[in-house]
């Protein structure tokens, strides 16, 4: 878990650099929408590395996961000077390996604030002028780049230098992982052992302080010994505690190392001696208090907080006992923590600032607890306003992108001048689909009816263009109903979507009923392909229109179109070839304002029995057609003959009575 700090950082220097939008669609990306981030409040760990990876796929930069999370670890540096945290890294020591070597330290005084912080260990394992080995400990994994940044940025910051870093060594543990950095720097401030040696033997002539001064001064140390058995305790301790039971016990059985993250061994001890450590209490026995309503509260709380009391301080080996004294306090931050403990104030180390902490903890908890509270509650606040925010957007954007197409309205809101939107487009079918007999529907119903219905077929109509990547135009009065695929997304399979479309809607219309007479709907539709110009016009009510031949050409086939049937032109016919779809010849029309024009019935999709049985009855149709024709023409040539024969007798006649 982490806290909301590291994530707040992320948050302001992305919006800085590439802008709220982009943050929107990262949050978006990470399932996190309308999120707001608190500073003391607890996150999961993952949400770092998921937003490192929806930048990489929100930004178009060529960057990897390993490339973000070294940017956050950088951000992290520079946000929190905000907080007035700078201060505490400026004054962690002189020069930059006082601070690596102090970044452990650093960790604790922030517990404080952030009690809940599971901090990672460092550990300078060997230097030299020109830099130092690091390692690195932590519970969480994924996060080396994100470390790698926030040293960078501190030695930038704080130190004015530049730091080259390399990784050697890098394990994934059962617990987190360990790795460790090779710093390069110029590490100048850095003393020699020999050096060090010299300056030791300044403290070869004090005298050693007696054992009871020493426990007094430090009344809750342990001393152990090379086998890790407890040989002595401070005076504190052994009132706190049952003395005899942890004395002759294995510490590393009695207490669970937390703090550094590392083996519990006197080898490991040895070489940490720098370090905070950080032990917890296990299987324990504490001593009975005789006041019974710290009795009473000592055995409601015993195993949920006994257990889990920590001593925090330093392992500091002693060369006149051959052991190693941990030099500890119990870590308590306010009453409660002591009386849920069964600790006095008076069991706290005069020497230290224990009591001062605990008792400015207890007059200041109250105010920070309710300063939270307050803060949560706004943030609380805040996501439902951001929510209904995001709800009425949508809804907005949806009534925009009903009337405009998507990719136009997104060019619209950039501030882009509508007359940059018009287009020519090569290759684009148009459907014009009409309801069949509604002008008499409008004649004889009510002016209610008249709208339930029409509203009724369009709704459906409109649900079946979501199935389909097509662009409903408009909707006229008189019940034309103007589709268009391939504008203005150009596609390729315009023609395709656009015939599916039509099929779809003359069968909806089958189910649909004539609110005067109680009968079926019969939709009308024609289609045709070509080339049109797209743009938006208007700006009190901007519209995106269609203009060209191929609207008017299809409104022709439209209207040269029979009840149930879809007709095609020529050019669409051609576009549909070879696509699943079965078109058959109707003939050549002669169409209004176009000329003889070569046209098809759009019948079906290949291989469906309703397909089949449309072509069965065009050819029936086309037969009885053909029947009926040469009937007539049979008669009319009858006819004329008959006329021929009578012209020729009148004709003979007139020519004998002349003579």
């Amino acid at each position: 878990m982490m806290y909301g700090l590291l994530l707040e950082s992320i948050q302001h220097y992305i919006i800085e650099k590439y802008g709220r939008d982009h943050w929107n669609k990262i949050l978006e990306h990470v399932q996190q929408k309308n999120i707001v981030f608190t500073t003391h409040q607890i996150y999961t760990d993952d949400l770092v590395k998921r937003i490192a990876k929806g930048c990489c796929h929100v930004f178009n930069e060529q960057k990897r996961e390993d490339d973000y999370m070294l940017f956050f670890g950088q951000c992290f540096v520079k946000f929190f000077n905000h907080c007035g945290y700078d201060q505490i890294v400026r004054l962690q020591g002189r020069h930059f390996r006082d601070f690596l070597h102090g970044i452990d330290n650093l960790h604790e005084m922030m517990r404080y604030s952030y009690p809940r912080m599971v901090s990672p260990s460092f550990l300078v394992q060997s230097e030299d002028r020109y830099g130092c080995v690091l390692s690195y400990r932590s519970k969480r994994t994924g996060f080396k780049n994100y470390v790698a940044g926030q040293l960078a940025q501190c030695a930038k910051m704080f130190y004015d230098i530049d730091i080259e870093l390399e990784i050697l060594l890098e394990e994934l543990l059962t617990t987190g992982c360990n790795v460790t950095f090779r710093i390069n720097f110029d590490n100048s401030a850095y003393c020699t052992p020999l050096q060090a040696s010299v300056l030791n033997n300044f403290f070869d002539d004090i005298e050693y302080i007696s054992n009871e001064l020493f426990f007094k001064v430090f009344p809750f140390s342990i001393v152990f010994n090379k086998d890790m058995v407890v040989t002595m305790t401070g005076d504190r301790m052994s009132k706190w505690l049952d003395t005899n039971d942890l004395i002759g016990s294995y510490i590393d059985v009695r207490f669970k190392l937390r703090r550094p993250i590392l083996e519990f061994t006197w080898e490991s001890i040895i070489t940490h001696q720098t370090v905070v450590f950080e032990l917890q209490c296990a299987n324990l026995t504490p001593r009975r208090h005789s006041i019974a309503s710290i009795m009473t509260s000592f055995k409601e709380n015993f195993l949920t907080s006994k257990h889990k009391l920590i001593f925090r301080g330093q392992m500091r080996y002693i060369p006149c006992w051959d052991a190693i004294a941990f030099l500890c306090n119990p870590l308590v931050g306010s009453l409660d923590d002591m009386r849920r403990v069964g600790l006095y104030i008076n069991d706290l180390n005069l020497f230290d600032c224990s009591r001062d902490i605990v008792l400015n903890g207890w007059q200041y908890a109250s105010q920070l607890e309710f300063s939270l509270e307050q803060q949560q509650d706004k943030s609380k606040l805040i996501e439902e306003t951001m929510e209904k925010q995001e709800e009425w957007r949508n809804k907005s954007e949806a009534l925009l992108y009903s009337m405009i197409p998507r990719t136009i309205a997104e060019r619209l809101k950039r501030g882009e001048d509508p007359v940059k939107t018009c287009e020519m487009f090569d290759q684009v079918t148009i459907l014009f689909s009409y309801i069949v007999d509604f002008t008499d529907i409008c004649a004889e119903a009510s002016a209610m009816q008249i709208v339930k219905c029409i509203n009724a077929v369009f709704t459906c109509f409109d649900a079946v263009v979501d199935k389909y990547d097509v662009f409903k135009v408009e909707t006229l009065g008189d019940a034309v109903y103007m589709v268009a695929g391939g504008v203005p997304d150009r596609n390729e399979n315009h023609a395709v979507n656009v015939a599916g479309l039509a099929i779809e809607l003359v069968e909806k219309a089958a189910s649909l009923t004539d609110p005067v007479s109680g009968d079926n709907l019969q939709l009308r539709a024609g289609m045709h392909t070509g080339s049109v110009v797209g743009g938006i016009v208007g700006k009190r009510m901007p519209q995106y229109c269609l203009f060209g031949d191929t609207v008017n050409t299809a409104s022709r086939m439209q209207s040269y179109s029979e009840p149930g049937r879809i007709h095609l032109s020529e050019p669409c016919h051609e576009c549909l070839r070879g696509k699943g779809f079965t078109t058959v010849f109707r003939g050549t029309l002669n169409v209004k304002g176009k000329g003889e024009m070569n046209t098809y019935w759009l019948a079906g999709r290949d291989g469906e029995k309703r397909t089949k049985v449309i072509c069965e009855l065009l050819k029936t149709e086309k037969a009885k057609k053909m029947k009926t024709q040469y009937r007539i023409k049979t008669k009319s040539k009858a006819k004329t003959c008959a006329q021929k024969d009578k012209f020729q007798f009148l004709r003979r006649c007139s020519r004998k009575f002349l003579r």
